[in-house]
This record gives structure tokens, sequence and C-alpha cells, in this order.
């Protein structure tokens, strides 16, 4: 079986994390497949040898904007399923081809388009384009779950959001779990008497709540002096195109005013291979997302045994369970008390790390990609079953 891969779309981020896993747990499994990667210039180097069935292409123009990604995905790649001579599709940019001519599995990972908390709280902050783009996109997500043969969703909260926007495709979307970038953090007690570092891994947009961490910082320093300190990925030094402008020109002052106190420790990009002494060096991970399909931050903190206060919201419930202390997303206060409670509390602290050890290992890259194949060689089958009848 040749399984042609489009993740050209994913230049950071998820979509990153989720590729590199993929591929090194793909080199492990029997080569009874081959797989074609095609993937976006930025991500040129796997980062290891390639087995001979595993077989890396950088397009050499990819989908830099809506029009070349609608032509990438539609015409490019459709004469690349011929020229690969391919027997499955994988599509794992949250839209499809339409009237794809080999079976296709698409993974749908982007929650914005179908998250109500989410047009509450930022879609309205948008303009009148922005609002026009989304409309569109999400219309080419529901015709891309349409037109594909089968949906994989990272998590259960994911198929239940395409299940109340799209009833009638509900039988052919599927859950299989991600797994954590890294493995098991070491046991290497944390010291809770002095400085606290909080870890926020992500980039900056919207829908990941920036707002809330920040404020929920300049709190804990107004009660407890210059001890809270927020280590971050995220960068709010300038304004972004793609970035809210109402939230950014909200979130910035307040990020200057705890950035010139030395409160906010910006890494900029981590490569994968330092996320695990990241983990280490933090006291707890803050998550106060809006939205999320999965979650990979949450899930390497459980599998380190950080402890994690994460926004209430059904996604973060399902993948950290009893392993986490939740607040309300839109109440940076409740944000700020469950943090000091977990630092005040050491025996919190312990059951915390316990039970997100535990909760962690549930998620395994190993199981994704046996999963995973499981389900091609499905449509594979499928395939050549209809073929023969016909």
């Amino acid at each position: 079986m040749t399984v042609l891969v489009n993740i050209v779309a994913s230049k950071f981020g998820g979509g990153v994390t989720l590729l590199r896993a993929l591929v090194a747990e793909l080199a492990r499994l029997p080569p009874r497949h081959r797989f074609v990667f095609f993937v976006s210039p930025e991500q040129a180097d796997p980062g290891f040898p390639l087995p001979s069935h595993l077989e890396w292409r950088v397009p050499p123009a990819g989908p830099t904007g809506p029009l070349r990604r609608l032509w990438w995905d539609q015409i490019a790649m459709r004469r690349l399923l011929r020229r690969e001579g391919a027997d499955v599709l994988y599509s794992l940019g949250n839209f499809a081809m339409l009237r794809c001519p080999v079976p296709q599995l698409l993974l749908v990972q982007t929650p914005v388009y179908l998250s109500d908390l989410y047009r509450r709280a930022c879609l309205a902050q948008w303009d009148w384009r922005y609002r026009a783009r989304y409309r569109l996109r999400r219309w080419l997500l529901c015709r891309s779950v349409a037109a594909a043969d089968l949906v994989l969703v990272p998590s259960d909260t994911m198929r239940e959001m395409l299940r109340r926007e799209m009833p009638q495709q509900d039988g052919k979307v599927k859950v299989n779990y991600l797994g954590p970038g890294l493995g098991p953090g070491a046991r290497d007690p944390r010291d809770y008497h002095g400085p606290i570092r909080l870890l926020y891994p992500t980039y900056y947009g919207d829908y990941k709540n920036a707002g809330a961490a920040l404020e929920a910082v300049k709190l804990l320093r107004q009660q407890q002096g210059d001890r809270y300190r927020l280590v971050t990925t995220a960068d709010l030094s300038e304004n972004r195109k793609q970035a809210n402008p109402r939230a950014w020109a909200r979130e910035h002052p307040l990020w200057e005013e705890l950035r010139q106190q030395g409160a906010i420790e910006s890494l900029g990009l981590v490569r994968p291979e330092a996320m695990q002494d990241l983990y280490r060096s933090c006291h707890l991970l803050v998550w106060p997302t809006l939205a999320e399909s999965f979650g990979f931050p949450l899930v390497e903190a459980l599998a380190c045994g950080l402890p994690v206060v994460a926004s209430d919201i059904p996604v973060n419930r399902e993948l950290a369970a009893d392993a986490a202390l939740y607040f309300d997303p839109m109440a940076p206060a409740e944000l700020a008390a469950r943090v000091r409670e977990i630092v005040e509390n050491p025996a919190l602290r312990q059951s915390l790390e316990e039970r997100g050890r535990r909760r962690g290992a549930a998620f395994s890259w190993k199981r994704h990609a046996e999963q995973l194949v499981e389900i091609l060689e499905s449509l594979a089958r499928t395939s050549a079953a209809r073929e023969a009848a016909r």
C-alpha cells in the first residue's frame, strides 16, 4: 500500500509535533507500506535518517496563501496521487480534496470553527473581513468532512463538536488519541519555597487566552511580591497580522508591564529535544486555552509529573480527568487561586504529580501509529473490494 500524506500546511505548533512523532513511530513499525510525506519548507529536515519506506518531499512552492492552498489541495495533490501510484490519501490540514480519486482519510484538529466559546469570546472582536474568512473556512471544513471517506479526530470532545455541527456525518468519524512529544520525566523534586516558574508553552493566538495567564501573574505578584514568573514561548512584543487586533491591544500593555518587571521569560521557539528540560525546570503548567482539539503541552506536563491548572473546557477534562485543577477561563482570579492552592499544599502537589503520570501514560504515539495504519489498511481494502465488484 502506498499512502500519500499531505501535511504541507503545517509550519509550526501541534501539526509539526504530530508530524515528527508520527514519522518516528512509523519508522519503528515493520516496513509493510510506503508513506510519501509532502511537507512545508520549514520542515525540510525530518530530524533523522529515514528508512526506505518513508519518503520526504518538499514542494518547490508551497501553499503560502488561500488561493495557493486551494490549488495545492485540489489540483497539485491530485496529480501527485497519480504520479506516486497512491492507494490512500491522508490529509492532515483540516481541509480535504473534493472528489478525491482514491480513498481519503482527513484529520480534523482545528477547534475554533466548531467552538461556541470561541465564537462568543473572540470572533466578535474581529473585523468583518476576518469574520467572512472564518465563515468560508468553516463551510470548507464541513464540505471536507462530507467529502472524506473517513475522518480522524484526536479526542472525543472534537468528535462531539463535529457531531453537533454535522450529525449526518457522525458514522465516519473516528477518535485516535495522539501522544506526548516526550518521554516520562525524571522524578527530581521541585522546590516550591522560592521563586515559582509558571510554564505556558504556546504560540500567540486569541483562542490561547494569553490574557488570563497575564492577569493571573499580575494578581499573584500583587499578593506575594515578585515570587511568580511566567515562562512562555508566546510573544506579544509586536502585533502580527494574524493576531486578533482587539485582544492584542488589550493584552500587549499588560505583557510590557510584566516584562519590564522581570515577570515574563519569553523563550521564543523551543526545539522539541529541549522541552523535557523546560518541563523539569518549571513548577506548574498553566493552560488557559478556550478551544483545543487535543493539547500537547497538557498531556506532556501530565507525563512529566508537572502539576497542571487548566481551563474548565470539555477537552481538558477529557484528557486530564482528575489529574489537574480547573478554572473558569474567563476568570483570571480563579486561575491565580488554583496556582496558589498547588504551591501552598504539598499533599495536593504530590497527588497531582502521581495522578498526572498515570494519566499521561494513557497517551501513546505507538498506539496512535498502529491504529492509524489499521485505518489506512481498511480504507485501501474497502476500495479494492469496490473496484473488484465493478
